[in-house]
């Protein structure tokens, strides 16, 4: 297995060598950063970036307050999640509980938002949380001020606030979400069959796609279908069933993995990879990473 990482690199987070610093350049293209046996991305924020590997837990960058808990704790909290304005929401089982921030949840002062449905994942952006739950539902809650990134309705009956589903995310004909993503302003859903929907965006900012509204809209990606999805602070990276990398959006720190500038329309990411092959996508502060794995 074999970890390749581009982008944002300030800190160093995308060096396992251990000869970060402070001045570390961005990388314009994707590089193999890690091989080992196994991979597991646990966490990437702003600084540093957490995998375990079959020989214990590495770092990456400056760990800051969240990758240190998580270093100490050896796991990614993936029943939780960090929005962008602090915020913390995790979810266990059916209930969802909420913090005003990361100091609030070491102290466990949080609120219950409600008893919903068994959940598998959590995900947030600058000012929402997305949870998924075993059935395929999509719920969002967050900032009423920016209700294209809800992906839904805002009413009395069902508040910015408090998680309500997104209907238009029920019912599709690929079948129910299997993954979500989210960053920046903008959420992605992948279905059981392979299709794509997205949402967000907020006034004043550049949409990462011409049809990005507050309403979930499928993506044609020439008829492709996306085996993963991940959505970072102003990009997106798409896997297909074939294993081929497309991107857009912003690429000013090469997140993108392309020597180029920002794009406003899907693109192939070309790799040296003869006898491997990407099986997931992983997105953070504009930068990305894939894992890569031998086809034999």
């Amino acid at each position: 297995m074999e970890l390749w990482v581009s982008g944002f690199n300030a800190w160093g987070q995308l060096d396992f060598r251990g000869e970060s610093s402070l001045e570390s350049p961005d990388l314009r293209t994707f590089n193999c950063a890690l091989r080992d046996q196994h991979i597991e991305i646990l966490q990437a924020t702003l600084s540093a970036t957490l995998v375990r590997t079959s020989s214990g837990i590495k770092s990456a960058g400056c760990p800051d307050e969240l990758i240190q808990f998580c270093t100490c704790k050896e796991e990614g909290l993936s029943s939780m999640a960090i929005g962008g304005n602090e915020k913390l929401a995790e979810f266990t089982g059916q209930y969802i509980k909420e913090y005003k921030s990361l100091k609030s949840y070491f102290e466990a002062d949080g609120r219950q938002l409600g008893d919903f449905e068994q959940f598998k994942q959590i995900t947030a952006n600058q000012t929402t949380f997305t949870a998924l739950s075993i059935k395929g539902n999509v719920w969002t809650w967050g900032d009423g001020r920016y209700e294209s990134c809800l992906g839904r309705e805002v009413s009395a009956e069902y508040p910015a606030h408090l998680p309500s589903i997104v209907k238009d995310l029920s019912d599709l004909p690929t079948g129910p979400i299997r993954k979500i993503s989210s960053g920046g302003y903008v959420t992605a859903a992948l279905t059981s069959g392979n299709d794509l929907y997205l949402w967000g965006g907020r006034p004043g900012q550049t949409k990462l796609l011409g049809q990005l509204s507050g309403t979930p809209e499928p993506v044609d990606l020439d008829g492709l279908d996306l085996l993963d999805v991940a959505v970072g602070a102003d990009n997106i990276l798409a896997l297909t069933t074939q294993h081929k990398l497309y991107v857009i959006g912003a690429n000013r720190n090469g997140q993108l993995g392309l020597d180029m500038e920002d794009l406003c329309e899907w693109r192939e990411v070309p790799l040296p990879l003869d006898g491997k092959r990407i099986v997931s996508i992983h997105a953070g502060y504009k930068n990305s990473f894939l894992l890569v794995e031998n086809i034999t």
